[in-house]
Order: C-alpha cells, then sequence, then structure tokens
C-alpha cells in the first residue's frame, strides 16, 4: 500500500503558534510532529508517501527532503489553492500505482492499530475503509452509524449504514451512536476516477456520500484506543500532558529518565537539589533548575531553559529564561 498525508492546512484555530511554522510541524516534546507520522508509516512497511503540502510548503521540504534520511520515499503533491480535504487525493493521482492507500489526516495522534487497520480493508472487500473512535460527547462531531459489527479485543469492524450531521444532545441520546470519523482511512484509489482535477472535493460531504449513494461498501473500523485531535490550543497541550502520563505511547527525546512519577528529566539537565518539581512535567536536554525552581505539575520545558523560580502549567520553548 502507499501513505498520503494530507498536510496542507494552515492550523487557523492554533495561531498563532502556526503563524511560522505549518501545523503538522508542530513540535511535540521538542521533535515535529510530522516526523512522528513519517516513522509511523515505516514502521508497519508504508515506506512510499506522498505528502500532500500548501501552507509554508518549504518548511516540510527543506526538513524531509526526498525522505531518504528517515528510510523512506517522500513526493510532494502541492496544492496552489485549497482544495478541501479530498481534492488533494485527485491531485496525487499521477503517483498512485494502483495499490490501496492510507491516507492520514496530519493532525491526529492516536495509537491505532494501523496493520489492523489494513488487513480489516482487506478482509471486508470494501472500497473504503475508515477509522472511527469513540467520543463521549458526540454533539460535537457528525456520526457514523455502523451494522454488521464484528467486535475483537482492542477493535471492531462493521459496514457504514450512513453518515449523520452533529446531533442535538436530545439527539444523541436517542441515537445511541457514539463512533466518528477518526481521520485515517485506507482507499481504493479507483474511487477518485469520476471526480475532476483541480477542483475542491470533500471526503465528508462529497466522497463517502457518493459511495454510499451507488451502494459501494465502505467498512468502519473501531478503535478502543487512544485518540485525539490537535487542532486547538488546548488539545495541543492537553497531548502533551497524557503523553507523560503513560494514555498515549510517544517516543520522548532520548536520553530521559522518569525521575519520580511522572516527572520526565533530561540526563544533561543541572537540578539544584533544592529546586521542586511534580508530575505529569518534562524538563528538556541542557534546562538548570535553580534552588528556587518549581516545576508544577503540568510544566512542559524546552532545551537550554534557565529557571529559579515558580513556573504555572504550560509549555515553554526551548531556551526559555526565568530567574
Amino acid at each position: 500500500m502507499q501513505a498520503v498525508i494530507i498536510a496542507g492546512g494552515k492550523g487557523t484555530r492554533l495561531s498563532p503558534l502556526t503563524l511560522r511554522s505549518p501545523k503538522p510541524m508542530l513540535p511535540l516534546f521538542e521533535r515535529p510532529f510530522l516526523s512522528w507520522m513519517v516513522e509511523r508509516c515505516k514502521e508497519v512497511g508504508l515506506t512510499d508517501i506522498l505528502m500532500n503540502i500548501r501552507y509554508q510548503a518549504t518548511q516540510i521540504q527543506d526538513y524531509f527532503g526526498d525522505g531518504q534520511a528517515f528510510g523512506v520515499k517522500i513526493r510532494y503533491v502541492i496544492e496552489k489553492e485549497a482544495l478541501d480535504t479530498a481534492g488533494a487525493m485527485k491531485l496525487a493521482e499521477p503517483y498512485y500505482t494502483g495499490e490501496p492507500l492510507v491516507v492520514f489526516n496530519a493532525d491526529i495522534l492516536t495509537n491505532l492499530d494501523l496493520r489492523a487497520l489494513m488487513q480489516a480493508h482487506k478482509q471486508t472487500n470494501a472500497q473504503a475503509t475508515i477509522a472511527l473512535a469513540r467520543v463521549d460527547d458526540p454533539t460535537a462531531f457528525g456520526l457514523v452509524e455502523l451494522t454488521d459489527v464484528t467486535a475483537s479485543e482492542h477493535s471492531s469492524t462493521g459496514t457504514i449504514q450512513s453518515f449523520r450531521e452533529k446531533p442535538t444532545p436530545e439527539e444523541a441520546a436517542t441515537l445511541g451512536i457514539d463512533t466518528i470519523n477518526a481521520g485515517t482511512y485506507v482507499l481504493n484509489p479507483e474511487i477518485f476516477a469520476q471526480y475532476p482535477a483541480d477542483q475542491p472535493l470533500s471526503f465528508e460531504r462529497t466522497v463517502f456520500p457518493n459511495l454510499l449513494a451507488s451502494q459501494q461498501k465502505i467498512a468502519g473500523f473501531v478503535w478502543e484506543g487512544y485518540w485525539m485531535d490537535l487542532g486547538t490550543p488546548a488539545k495541543f497541550y492537553g497531548a502533551h500532558l497524557d503523553i507523560l502520563q503513560g494514555k498515549m505511547p510517544f517516543p520522548l527525546p532520548e536520553a530521559m529518565e522518569e525521575r519520580q512519577p511522572q516527572v520526565w528529566v533530561a540526563n544533561n539537565a543541572t537540578i539544584d537539589p533544592q529546586a521542586k518539581m511534580s508530575g505529569p512535567c518534562f524538563v528538556g536536554e541542557n534546562a538548570k533548575l535553580g534552588p528556587e525552581a518549581e516545576i508544577s505539575s503540568g510544566v512542559i520545558l524546552g532545551a537550554s531553559g534557565l529557571i529559579d523560580r515558580p513556573l504555572s502549567p504550560g509549555i515553554y520553548p526551548p531556551g526559555t529564561v526565568a530567574v
């Protein structure tokens, strides 16, 4: 299979963090989120990667190049104008080999089992397989209704019967549906043949509804693990805390140690014996904490910070000085 990473969005909801950086390049623990996605593809054998880019595209190209340094092959599909969620897929069509496409939205943090998702697509003979997540409050999302569900230990697979608009609280209680589109798909490339190139195209409003209308099978793969949309500052920050608390497996920088529960400190950080730290927190490489430093629960301190006073919860970039 081939991988397609949709990474062209501007990340308006994360402004001003995205004024100088594309949303997928924002760092989680000083590592661009997009590099984690590329590594995730490589781990399951998805080494032929098409990357859709638009906003500050050269920053992504300069970082990844042709992908050789990351052990993969990367080719770029550059949008001149925004083409919506599926328009970039049509733009990438000349690069398709005919194999199924594993499609990623580049703002989703999840421990989704990609191998199981790809296997489900093969077994169901669907034209499209959509990863689904369960949410506590379905009123903030469009819902996906399944039939013929077969459950396994950490997931379940069924046939998608309908897509529903965001429900009111009353409708949500009546429907009893809590599954939403989780932003990862496996798609047969021929489903894009009917659409014109260089025109906006939406998965949610056009491609998926058209498949249902023409009675082509769409499978739903419900993942019971971790899922987070990083599209807002609160969720971006919350993802850091979830990682520190062990809710989501994510590789922290090398040479880190957990000095006390959920207190992660770089081995080369200098910590005064009088400094105080409370988990969950993170102290980056070459940071220095003086005797008056207090790293409270919820502090993410970047590399080379110099701290000698209390810090309130938040993310502090590399080179922060607070004395």
